[in-house]
């Protein structure tokens, strides 16, 4: 697979990109781990379409979809080395260097989620909702141009498959497995009820494995579990690439709108989906055995909005965390994993 990247010495206007023959496409995606595995979903498509697929982000997202067998090229370029008020003359350039270009950045944030600045975030609510209750994978789909197959995927390697399928085995193959991805990258993202839903489930069922991953962040959320076994503390100690291996081992994952449900979304295992400032038809609506949990009686839900802190999002007094979040009933949680236990035997 052919590795390009964009000079970080000259101006974007100064590149040197050769233009590329045949039928060729570039699909441009600078985001967040969940971002490019939702991304990932049209590379099939493309392919059937008889496309050499370009891929264009950041060495973040590269770190995702690397090992994608749809993708033929890669053009990276680092986070913020082209200014935003640039991007779309560079994507011109881009665009004069293959077939067809596809630009997937802000197809759902600032598309389908407000962001702040924005006219949209100071739209009245019912209004955001009319003009953003639309599934992402949907509008992905029609950006690119490819029928609605859905087929969003992370791909381990060899190496990283073998790994999780022996770190599984270690746990226990009668033992249940359980990953939780404790928390996303906004407030919004951040469950306050989980020691309860892991305790009663500990309490009542020997044979429970918890597998907390997060970033460095998130370990302190998981602290308090730090004396019981049966709780797999990983926040901040695995990749994101770890994670991911590791989740399509387990029996059940649990999380917020984060990268790891992303990457999930299609696989079988059943999943419990809490959802924040997307509705149920942005995101879990073609999900694969999902359970998707709205917060009970909170008329911010759903916002369309992404929030990067208290002062745009509202905040429950109780638990210091986003009302949103507080109002996820954990006792939902807890049987749905007693419905899976119970199916186990």
């Amino acid at each position: 697979m052919k590795i390009s990247r964009i000079n970080p010495e000259k101006a974007w206007d100064e590149q040197d990109i050769p233009k590329r023959e045949g039928k060729t496409v570039c699909v441009s995606r600078y985001g967040a781990f969940g971002d490019m595995l939702q991304m990932s979903s049209v590379l099939p498509g493309l392919k059937e379409q008889g496309y050499t697929v370009c891929v264009n982000t950041e060495p973040s997202g590269l770190e995702i979809v690397r090992n994608d067998p749809h993708i033929d090229e890669f053009l990276i370029q680092e986070k913020n080395q082209i200014p935003n008020a640039d991007l779309w003359k560079f994507w011109a350039l881009l665009s004069s260097k293959f077939e067809k270009f596809v630009i997937l950045s802000e197809s759902v944030e600032g598309s389908l989620l407000a962001l702040p600045g924005r006219r949209a975030y100071r739209w009245p609510q019912e209004f955001r909702r009319m003009v953003m209750n639309v599934n992402y994978m949907e509008a992905t789909h029609a950006i690119a141009g490819v029928p609605f197959n859905p087929a969003p995927k992370f791909y381990p390697s060899k190496q990283e498959k073998g790994w999780a399928v022996k770190y599984r085995a270690k746990l226990g193959l009668k033992n249940t497995v359980i990953m939780w991805s404790i928390a996303g990258s906004s407030v919004h993202k951040v469950y306050p009820h989980i020691d309860m839903v892991i305790a009663r489930v500990l309490h009542e069922h020997e044979n429970v494995r918890f597998i907390l991953v997060g970033d460095e962040l998130s370990s302190i959320i998981e602290y308090d579990w730090r004396n019981e076994k049966r709780v797999i503390r990983k926040c901040g100690k695995w990749s994101i690439r770890e994670s991911l291996s590791m989740a399509q081992q387990c029996d059940m994952v649990i999380g917020p709108e984060t990268g790891v449900m992303n990457a999930v979304s299609f696989e079988a295992m059943p999943k419990v989906l809490m959802l924040s400032h997307s509705s149920k038809d942005n995101i879990g609506k073609h999900w694969v055995n999902t359970h998707q949990l709205i917060p009970d009686g909170v008329d911010c839900y759903p916002c369309h909005k992404l929030h990067y802190g208290f002062a745009t999002c509202n905040r429950d007094e109780e638990t210091g965390t986003a009302k949103c979040a507080a109002a996820t009933d954990p006792e939902k949680i807890i049987e749905i994993i007693k419905d899976l236990l119970r199916d186990k035997r």
